[in-house]
């Protein structure tokens, strides 16, 4: 059975294990991959729907193609001919054909029986349409995410668009409801929608705020029923918009998907819970769990330890990887909470954000974590960065604010300006402010450590900016996910666009690397590209077929790392530099006599500060965390070692390097 994809993302079951690697991870040759072990690949299927020809027939969004799997398991692909298209919702037509949206290629598809597709392009620049489903009329509806539209198209291709009453609402699930309406859920506008067959618009609110409706479907009992992603529960809605939730079982499950069953059940999928659930016409819940786990890593960083840290979003675990492959995972206390972004903070720990826990976490380099709320309900707290003042700033999604939390875990919110904007990536810049993007409101916004905001418009419409890194030339770069650029802005405010080659990759992540230049992940191109700061793009293509890379950091060993989020492997792609950060204890290494912990930058970026801490046989040693440690009596006959972790400037990313150990033995005088 395959699973509906979440937020254009889906990944297979697969545990991380080992490295391998193409080449020797010492030499870190330009272009040169090393992966961690893959349990399972996939195309990223995604909507699925039963043809007039018995077939199944489902879109996949990884390798931008339909598929058709007959009752004998025969299947069958045809390519999408737009490169790059992502097709995702997909359903019978009434005449005798699939429709299919294609997010990224701003598109209507139709396929025939025998595999001809057509395609009808949406009038509205950047749309991402998304869900699609056969109206009572004799058409097809669909929303559009990103346009914030409800379309029709009819059988010969003529489209009509439809615009929602709320801003940024992002339209997603749609159905044919049996009062000859079309029902639809808004993801980020908390909404159930109904649109009669001549376009008049009725938006209904949820009883709980921020759940993210988004799948529906019809049931046999007259309603129209729904998922709530981020509110774990699944919904009704009467004819008449008497709405009812009930809450699932499993704490975090994240319901997605959603269909009428034949025994008179509602049937979906749970996307963090790895299962499938049943829920009767009288609210009772069973669950079925699916044989294989999940674990799709997300966010990637450098930790003050030498290893890079990441996050498993449905394998709801912070996990820690070592530049030599080992891997070891720790537990998030909250259930189901989908661990997303993570980045180093300045009092030597990891601090990620727990999308559905609606949490910021903090997580020791020996693994103890602690999770502070954040207080708009339904936030849905996404990317995370260090600022300048000292706290951590991270985005909020459909909470529609930029959050801060201090070291001791106070947090702050600040209402970004443009409703809907949907902000995305953060980082801080060159100036002392942090920059983010809002994916929905198609800008750039700065933040000032006093909560002041400016926003700039992206030139490109439908560009969807996604991350955003500070770059060595003094701007701040960003991926556009749906316009297939990358952009640079100034602090002044000014973009330039740089297209990416292959078409349709949809760029992701971005980091700076220690060459000097941008190194950024292509999620549909299957890709890890490099910009330099004069727009020259070069692109690496990643072993695994269909892996999905996701989002970039750069590691202390010169590599630039990411994660792939279909086939669950964390990765590294040489940049043709060195080790960015060396560890040496100098001195004599006896009872009495001073040790010093030398650090050596090859990054090629300043460092902003630096923190030291001694350890003896691998334990720290209590207040030693001066560059200079004094020999004591009882280190004699032990190993002691120093860690450096550097903070660069402008990003105020950290490295960590650790020196080899040092025996230690007596001075003659002690003998």
């Amino acid at each position: 059975m395959k699973r509906q994809m979440i937020a254009a993302l889906i990944a297979t079951a697969v545990l991380l294990g080992g490295i391998t690697s193409s080449g020797s991870a010492s030499e870190n040759s330009l272009g040169e991959f090393t992966t961690s072990d893959q349990i399972d690949g996939s195309s990223a299927p995604a909507g699925i729907a039963l043809g007039p020809d018995g077939s199944m027939w489902f879109a996949q969004w990884g390798d931008n193609s339909i598929g058709r799997i007959t009752t004998a398991k025969v299947v069958t692909e045809f390519a999408v001919p737009t490169a790059g298209a992502n097709p995702r919702g997909i359903a019978a037509g009434p005449d005798g054909n699939m429709w299919f949206t294609e997010y990224t290629g701003h598109s209507i598809g139709r396929i025939t029986m025998d595999g001809v597709i057509t395609e009808f392009a949406v009038p509205t620049a950047g749309a991402s349409p998304w869900g699609i489903a056969a109206g009572p009329d004799g058409n097809m509806w669909f929303t559009e995410y990103t346009g914030n539209r409800i379309g029709r198209i009819t059988m010969d291709g003529v489209i009509t668009e439809f615009a929602l009453p709320t801003a940024g609402a992002s339209p997603a699930g749609i159905a044919a409801g049996p009062d000859g309406n079309m029902w639809f859920t808004e993801y980020t506008g908390n909404s159930i929608g109904r649109i009669t067959m001549d376009g008049v618009i009725t938006e209904f609110a949820l009883p709980t705020a921020g759940v993210i409706p988004l799948g529906i479907a019809a049931g046999p009992d007259g309603s129209m029923w729904f998922t709530e992603y981020a509110g774990n529960s699944v919904g009704r809605i009467t004819m008449d918009a008497v709405i009812t939730e009930f809450a699932v079982p499993t704490a975090g499950a994240s319901p997605a998907g959603i269909a009428a069953g034949p025994d008179a059940n509602m049937w979906f999928t749970e996307y963090a819970g790895n299962s499938v659930g049943r829920i009767t016409m009288g609210a009772v819940i069973t669950e079925f769990a699916l044989a294989t786990a999940g674990v799709i890593p997300l966010g990637i960083a450098a930790g003050p330890d030498g290893a890079m840290w990441f996050t498993e979003y449905t394998g709801n675990k912070v996990g820690r990887i070592a530049t030599g492959g080992a891997i070891k995972e720790f537990v998030v206390p909250t259930a189901g909470s989908s661990p997303s972004g993570i980045a180093a903070g300045p009092d030597g720990a990891m601090w990620f954000t727990e999308n559905t826990g609606n949490k910021v976490g903090r997580i020791t380099m020996d693994g103890v974590i602690t999770e502070f709320t954040v207080p708009t309900t339904g936030a849905f707290p996404y990317l995370m960065a260090a600022g300048p003042d000292g706290a951590m700033w991270f985005t909020e999604f459909t909470g529609n604010r930029i959050g801060r939390i201090t070291m001791d875990g106070v947090i702050s919110e600040f209402a970004v300006p443009t409703a809907g904007a949907n902000p995305w990536g953060i980082a801080a810049g060159p100036d002392g402010a942090m920059w983010f993007t809002e994916w929905g409101a198609n800008r750039i916004g700065r933040i000032t450590m006093d909560g002041v905001i400016t926003e700039f418009a992206v030139p490109t419409a439908g560009a969807n900016p996604a991350a955003v890194a500070a770059g060595p030339d003094g701007s701040m770069w960003f991926t556009e996910w749906g316009a297939n650029r990358i952009g640079r802005i100034t602090m002044d405010g000014v973009i330039t666009e740089f297209a990416v080659p292959t078409a349709g990759a949809t760029p992701v992540g971005i980091a700076a690397g220690p060459d000097g230049s941008m190194w950024f992940t292509e999620y549909a191109g299957n890709k890890i590209g490099r910009i330099t700061m004069n727009g020259v793009v070069k692109e690496f293509a990643v072993p695994t077929a269909g892996s999905v890379p996701f989002l970039i950091a750069a590691g202390p060993d010169g590599s630039m790392w990411f994660t792939e989020r279909v086939a669950s492997r964390i990765s590294s792609v040489g940049t043709g530099r060195g080790r960015s950060v060396m560890a040496r204890v100098a001195g004599r290494a006896e009872v009495g006599s001073t040790l010093r912990c030398k650090l050596t930058n090859e990054s090629g970026w300043a460092a902003a500060a630096t923190s030291r801490v001694w350890f003896r046989n691998g334990l720290v040693i209590p207040g030693a965390t001066r560059r200079s440690y004094v020999v004591r009596d009882q280190d004699a006959g032990q190993n002691l070692t120093c860690r450096v972790a550097v903070t660069f400037s402008p990003a105020l990313n950290q490295m960590g390097a650790k020196t080899k150990p040092r025996p230690i033995g007596y001075l003659t005088d002690h003998k």
